[in-house]
């Protein structure tokens, strides 16, 4: 049969769709792009914004639109903490949560050597015996692969459904992280980004001292792999010996996402984030004492409730001053389910779009910043593909470079770079010797 896929919200989301569409390929069936005509569309959904939902909902009626003759799929978060509502959807015929994924396919297989017109719910509530879907290992382009090593989340932030969508936290075995990284390294790839729901709640479900660095080393002594990027980290589990194990590796890249949420100590309180803005700073000292010139990206939320302009003007000061290299900038979103969302105070769409509008201009100011520092300085770049004439890649800060090949064939290698300016597209380079 011919299966299409659509992905909606994080990279996570994005690994467990590549996973499942490896599984139908390995079965002999058939990926088509999620335009074209196909016997089953899946749907992975997101849950973290409203909008999110709302655009779950778009593509499942997109597809049935399309094609109402095929049988849809919804799986993910979505359809983990709205299983009726996504079963009611028109071409509806299976819904799948957070779990469940490995067997998709039989599921899938099933509906179309049936062909009845029934719906079924196949989602299971999360519980605290849940393990670790081994799903396999999602790669981008030739360059750079995912590796799921943890999923689900026990924070419970005042304002995020995820904990509620993902379950309890699982980790993938040391052994299977070391395996996955081998497989990889056979296939010629250079970068492997580690990713988590929690990531750095890796390995507290599993016995014996296992932790986020004791994964990182499973990645020495490869051939290809040279790099390993983390997905996001929580600034309070940031410990110094953590620091010094990324700082010594020699493998991990110096971009490190630590999540901030908010540059105002009260409005953290709110959210129940357990850090406050001078342990946050003092993490990113710590990080750049270890590893100069690191990159320090984040996440902040806009119009939490209750935030006033002196706490929102706070944070901006704060991230201003901790010179952050990018800001990912998300209007709050109220989810049922939440301590936010009976929360009083609840600010307009038009309050929090414009304050977004604000710390969206800081950030790409700060983004300018970072990149003009690297300006005449030599950074070793993964080149990845070829575009408008030149060949792109990213530094291990996740700088985007162009330089032009000149007959160079540099495609999956690091070559050093002279970054000699930089634009909207990125910065730009100049190769003196290959």
């Amino acid at each position: 049969m011919k299966v299409a896929f659509c992905t909606l919200g994080c990279k996570v989301n994005q690994y467990d769709t590549d996973a499942m569409r490896e599984m139908f390929i390995n079965a002999g069936h058939t990926a088509v792009d999620f335009d074209d005509i196909a016997d089953v569309y899946v749907i992975n959904t997101c849950t973290v914004t409203s909008t999110g939902d709302k655009k779950s909902r778009q593509m499942a009626s997109r597809a049935h639109s399309l094609c109402p003759d095929a049988k849809l799929i919804i799986t993910g978060c979505y359809a983990q903490t709205a299983p009726e509502e996504a079963l009611s959807l028109p071409g509806v015929a299976l819904v799948l949560g957070t779990s469940e994924r490995s067997r998709i396919v039989e599921l899938a297989e099933k509906l179309i050597a049936e062909n009845a017109g029934d719906k079924t719910s196949a989602v299971t509530p999360h519980g605290p015996k849940d393990e670790f879907e081994n799903l396999s290992v999602s790669r981008e382009g030739r360059t750079r692969a995912y590796l799921k090593i943890e999923d689900g989340c026990d924070r419970y932030c005042a304002y995020c459904i995820i904990p509620y969508a993902r379950g309890p936290v699982r980790s993938r075995s040391l052994e299977d992280v070391r395996h996955q990284l081998e497989l990889l390294d056979n296939e010629g790839y250079r970068e492997v980004v580690l990713t988590g729901i929690h990531l750095m709640s890796y390995g507290k479900d599993k016995r014996g001292a296992i932790t986020l660095s004791d994964a990182i080393k499973q990645a020495e002594g490869l051939k290809n792999i040279v790099r390993i990027r983390l997905g996001s980290l929580e600034p309070q589990l940031l410990s110094d010996e953590f620091i010094k194990t990324v700082s010594e590796s020699g493998l991990v890249c110096r971009q490190f996402h630590l999540s901030l949420q908010s540059g105002s100590e009260s409005v953290l309180q709110r959210m129940n984030r357990r850090y406050s803005p001078a342990l946050y700073a003092d993490c990113v000292a710590r990080l750049r004492q270890a590893m100069p010139l690191c990159a320090i990206t984040t996440d902040v939320i806009v119009g939490f409730p209750g935030e006033t302009e002196e706490e929102f003007e706070e944070s901006m000061a704060f991230v201003q001053k901790q010179k952050l290299s990018k800001i990912h900038v998300f209007p709050y979103s109220r989810r049922k389910g939440t301590p936010a969302y009976s929360m009083p105070n609840q600010l307009s769409s038009a309050e929090k779009h414009e304050r977004a509008k604000r710390l969206i201009a800081v950030s790409r100011q700060l983004e300018g910043e970072f990149i003009s520092s690297l300006v005449d300085t030599k950074q070793d770049v993964l080149f990845e593909e070829e575009k408008n004439g030149l060949i792109w890649g990213h530094t291990d800060t996740y700088v985007k470079v162009g330089v032009k090949p000149n007959g160079a064939k540099l495609i999956n290698t690091i070559v050093p770079v002279t970054i000699s300016g930089y634009n909207r597209f990125g910065a730009t380079g100049i190769i003196k010797q290959i």
